[in-house]
């Protein structure tokens, strides 16, 4: 285990302070080891709780990531972190310490990867299942090299359940090229790892036996001078029938890997000992390390998930910047989701929720602790959830699926050919679809009307509150075919401006006008989802200016409500879309197609959106709202632009 440091250590006796690059922490003696985890343990628990961040998974992998750049050299060799969350010990120990204070923040330390901060970062990565795929892509194209590199790839237990993991392992085991797949296994992702494969480990894991045995056969022969790596050579094989005594028909051995293992992944020396051993090894080897999430933290181990990720400390007077001030909020739009969910499926029994390894994410724990039976909580495998989903609305039920935006672009082929092909009833809840904040562009949702609208059949829509939320549930479940809600990572308003027996009926095709413009001219702005409240903050800019616009929620993407659209397109001078997502594809791409079918259109439609590049991360996503020209402001500098108004 990793040692904490004595109170009594002084700044001048840091080794952490002393280490700038990899080449530092080679040159310290390999017993200096423990006192250099401690101390990124203390560093990382210290800084990551002051900034916000990952901070579970990244306590758990200290001694992997010290270990691993103690033996290898990764200016040559090739080090690949899946989801890659929990590279912060990483970037620590490749000169990234001292920016750690602008971690996540608008020009700062990205909180994954970034091949754009440093040359041992190879890809910018935000998504499970990946690394051995890209591992072995490397050790693929590096084969021929006279002096190969070595590939590693690390991956957590919850991310090899992702079907793409398996493919890879599949194809690595057949291929016989030499890389090492370190698996972090720590029995989380965000929440407790389901499913077989985690039983699986769990088997593993709980023949403490054999892992005692070998670390004390292993401390005991390495006392015997000269013969004591000959007799352990031996001795490995009578390891190996022990171990397969208990844990019987070996997969990763089946698929052609190399298993070692398991180890304690917190005993940072035992764990360069094995990383030096398997080096050595030819083929693909799976090196089994066994962690804690957390580790280090108080709550760690009665309380991994709460220790996942760490909120940012509100910065003291004078200190940092302020915050942009955001409004009074209502419920964030995940519990606006989950609470109308919980409600209409206590009402309808065909109601069932499925997620892809993100419950509390997604706002579905507490569906799951009411309706334990009809919560399906299927892993990192967003494929599988889609083609879940087709299977019970093929049986008549009604699935609703709990997938990120960004991470349903991981199944949209099962989206394509198990759903929308099949004409099958799923609604699809898209949660953190728009611009995300301090995640970046891994996590921003901006291409979900793009990459659904295309679809035949396919019902898109997006509330700007949480009353159209339960109202736009309860159409969508009412719908033959497959059903598309999208909703950003951000708080409803806290005060709706319509009540709902004053709106307009929802129903799919049908938008609902808030303000009324000027009679004949002008412009009116045609909003799509949350933004709408942006929308009406800039008319009400305007106004204030004596300059009336007319406001459109627009609620649906498709189908669009072109009876309106063919009122206003003869009314007015101007129409400015306005959503949060790419200006190519979406919500704005749909009213100029519909726009271009009018005849004897008088108003020129103009697209305000996210522009064609991807969005870095910010401290807020209403900062990248404002990069974008999203904001109220940037909104009305849009409309006062179309008529050529002056804003002073």
């Amino acid at each position: 285990m990793s040692e904490a440091r004595p109170e009594s250590a002084r700044a001048e006796d840091s080794l952490l302070e002393s280490i700038h690059s990899p080449e530092d922490l080679k040159r310290l003696p390999r017993e200096a080891l423990p006192q250099v985890c401690a101390e990124l343990r203390d560093f990382l628990l210290e800084s990551v709780q002051t900034t916000g961040g990952h901070l579970g998974s990244n306590l758990g992998v200290v001694e992997i990531a010290t270990a691993l750049h103690y033996v290898f050299d990764f200016r040559r060799d090739r080090l690949v972190w899946d989801v890659s969350h929990q590279g912060y010990p990483h970037k620590v120990l490749t000169g990234r310490r001292g920016r750690f204070p602008t971690l996540r923040r608008t020009g700062g330390l990205c909180g994954f990867t970034n091949p754009s901060e440093s040359n041992y970062d190879l890809f910018h990565t935000g998504h499970a299942g990946t690394s051995i795929s890209l591992g072995l892509g490397l050790a693929t194209a590096t084969a021929h090299e006279q002096v190969r590199p070595h590939v590693v790839s690390v991956i957590g237990d919850a991310s090899l359940g992702a079907g793409v993991a398996f493919e890879a392992l599949n194809h690595a085991g057949a291929s016989g090229e030499r890389m090492l797949v370190v698996l972090n296994d720590n029995e989380w992702s965000i929440s407790q790892t389901v499913g077989a494969l985690a039983r699986y480990l769990t088997r593993i894991r709980s023949a403490r036996v054999v892992q005692r045995a070998q670390q004390e056969i292993h401390g005991l022969l390495q006392s015997i001078p000269l013969i004591g790596d000959k007799v352990e050579d031996t001795i490995a094989q009578i390891r190996e029938v022990l171990r397969h005594s208990i844990v019987q028909g070996h997969v990763f051995e089946e698929l052609g890997v190399t298993y070692v293992g398991p180890v304690n992944g917190h005993d940072v020396n035992y764990l360069v000992e094995n990383l030096e051993r398997v080096r050595r090894l030819e083929g693909v080897v799976l090196l089994h390390a066994l962690t804690q999430k957390g580790m280090g933290h108080p709550d760690a181990p009665t309380h991994p998930e709460r220790v996942h990720a760490a909120k940012p400390v509100a910065p003291k007077a004078g200190k940092l910047e302020p915050a942009i001030p955001k409004p009074k909020a209502g419920p964030s739009y995940t519990k606006a989701f989950a609470d109308a969910l919980e409600a209409i499926a206590e009402k309808d029994l065909r109601v069932h929720a499925i997620t892809a390894a993100m419950p509390s994410g997604t706002g579905l724990t507490g569906f799951a602790e009411r309706l334990p039976t009809r919560f399906h909580d299927v892993g990192i495998c967003e494929q599988h959830a889609v083609g879940l989903a087709a299977g019970m609305a093929k049986a008549g039920l009604r699935p609703v699926a709990a997938i990120y935006s960004t991470f349903l672009q991981r199944g949209y082929d099962q989206v394509f050919q198990e759903v929308a092909l099949q004409g099958l009833p799923v609604l699809f809840g898209m949660d953190r679809a728009g611009l995300v904040g301090q995640d970046g562009p891994t996590h921003n949702g901006v291409f979900d009307v793009a990459y659904l609208r295309t679809l035949p059949g396919f019902v898109l829509c997006a509330p700007r509150d949480a009353t159209d939320m339960r109202r736009m549930l309860e159409a969508g479940l009412q719908q033959a075919g497959p059903v598309g809600v999208r909703f950003p990572r951000d708080n409803c308003p806290a005060e709706e401006r319509i009540e709902e027996a004053e709106r307009t009926p929802m129903a799919p095709g049908k938008a609902e006008v808030l303000l009324e413009g000027p009679e004949e001219g002008g412009v009116c702005l045609w909003g799509y989802g949350a933004i709408v409240n942006q929308v009406l903050a800039a008319a009400d800019r305007l106004r204030r200016r004596g300059v009336e616009v007319g406001v459109v929620d627009a609620r649906y993407a498709k189908p669009l409500d072109e009876e309106l659209l063919a009122r206003h397109a003869q009314r007015y001078k101007h129409i400015l879309t306005v959503e949060e997502h790419q200006r190519s594809g979406g919500f704005g791409s749909a009213v100029l197609e519909a726009w271009s079918r009018l005849p004897g259109t008088r108003a020129r439609v103009r697209i305000l959106g996210v522009p064609d590049r991807y969005v870095e991360h910010m401290t807020t996503r209403e900062e990248q709202l404002a990069a974008c020209g999203l904001d109220a402001a940037g909104i009305e500098r849009a409309a006062a632009q179309l008529l050529s108004v002056k804003l002073v």
